[in-house]
């Protein structure tokens, strides 16, 4: 117990004090470049988020869950097919992109794509093994090279959004330059023959195909309001919106950090038969009056506060993040089903789920921008995410606890 609090402790104050950098960027950037301009970084975000799901296959998680599955082949094994599985897909990407598509932009961040699937797959070691704080030390220092790299380049030689994305860039082939000198000798482990080459990346593709329609759809319910925003709003808008959005992620910014500590600790729990279904309902009521609190919090927060970070430019801002926060906050309980239902290979049931989500929010999402004002969009998010949370519950996790728990019996 004591190695899970602490982990978590870690992972979460880690991940906040990473998340410093675009935080501190966002008075910057949104004040040097205005909500136009900024609203451009947002969807170059967006596309990075769309190659990184494409290109990376969920490989990260894959090596992950290997590490505890499987006892022939080394973590590093996975890692090295996983490299050679991300270039291929990103050189085909490019090609399409050249022949159908040659907009620099789309192809730069395909580019960051790649490069944070690579990074991405470097450190999950680090998760896979509870090795804490040398995870941390590297998300610290991607975070840093790309702060310090967009102020320069954002003062000394481009006063648009190309530098942040620049940025980005650069920082990720640091950080993998970086990690690789710090995993050295995990690296070495790795078996270049053929034959290992061919079974472990056919298990990460068996692993990680499924869940493209997982991670599309997931991604349609945090990405998919910026593109649609910026076609139907005018460019302002959508810098409002962004920004309202880089406050409120801090929340998914947690989420995801207590997800990475808790995860390796899950797996060990489940793989020795240790939690049971009553543990998960106290995680989930315990976690829903944590989700009231926050949002309480967020509405009595002055206006002036958001003003203050953001700029005056930025309208309404309160107004959106008081609706971003119970959004995002929705996501926790789909986070911990579906490590759960990972961790039982059923990686195709959650992506039906996530898919019959993303339909359902995209449908939503467009009516509501073609017809209504950009306040009802968080809302929309708000409503898909639990849409996905109490389907995932009905028809994914609720089964598999009551198998896992007959089987115990049986045995």
């Amino acid at each position: 117990m004591n190695k899970i609090f602490s982990d978590s402790v870690i992972y979460v104050g880690g991940e906040l004090f990473v998340k410093i950098f675009p935080f501190l960027l966002l008075p910057v950037l949104s004040r040097a470049l205005g909500p136009e301009q900024y609203g451009q970084i947002s969807l170059f975000n967006t596309y990075v988020s769309i190659f990184f799901v494409f290109i990376g296959l969920n490989s990260s998680a894959a090596i992950i869950r290997y590490e505890y599955t499987q006892k022939r082949y080394h973590s590093a094994d996975y890692f090295f097919s996983s490299v050679i599985i991300l270039s291929i897909a990103f050189i085909l990407y490019i090609h399409v992109l050249y022949v159908f598509y040659r907009h620099e932009i789309i192809i730069l961040a395909a580019l960051a794509g790649y490069l944070q699937c690579v990074y991405t797959n470097l450190v999950s070691v680090s998760q896979a093994r509870k090795e804490a704080k040398k995870y941390l030390i590297a998300q610290v220092i991607n975070a840093a090279m790309s702060f310090f790299m967009t102020l320069l380049f954002l003062y000394y030689f481009w006063a648009n959004y190309e530098a942040r994305v620049y940025a980005i860039i650069m920082g990720f082939l640091l950080s993998i330059f970086f990690a690789s000198w710090s995993n050295r000798v995990w690296l070495k482990q790795v078996d270049f023959r053929f034959e290992t080459f061919k079974k472990t990346s056919s298990q990460l593709l068996l692993f990680g195909v499924p869940l493209i329609i997982h991670n599309l759809s997931f991604l349609a319910r945090s990405g998919l309001d910026r593109i649609m925003i910026s076609k139907y709003f005018p460019g302002a808008t959508l810098g409002n919106y962004s920004a309202a959005f880089q406050l409120s992620v801090i929340i998914t910014v947690v989420l995801m950090a207590l997800n990475k500590a808790l995860t390796p600790h899950l797996y060990s729990q489940l793989r020795n038969n240790k939690i049971r279904r009553s543990d998960f309902n106290l995680i989930f009521a315990g976690y829903f009056f944590l989700s009231i609190l926050i949002t309480v919090v967020a509405q009595l927060l002055p206006e002036k506060i958001y003003n203050m970070v953001a700029g005056e430019e930025y309208k309404d801002i309160k107004r959106l993040v008081i609706i971003m926060v119970p959004a995002f906050l929705a996501q926790g309980f789909y986070l911990i089903m579906a490590s759960t239902c990972f961790f039982y290979g059923k990686n195709k049931a959650i992506s039906y789920c996530t898919f019959t989500g993303g339909i359902v929010h995209c449908v939503i999402l467009y009516f509501v921008c073609k017809f209504m004002n950009v306040f009802c969009v968080p809302w929309v998010l708000f409503f898909s995410n639990s849409f996905v949370a109490f389907l995932m519950y009905i028809t994914v996790f609720r089964t598999v606890l009551s198998q896992d728990r007959r089987g115990k019996s049986e045995h």
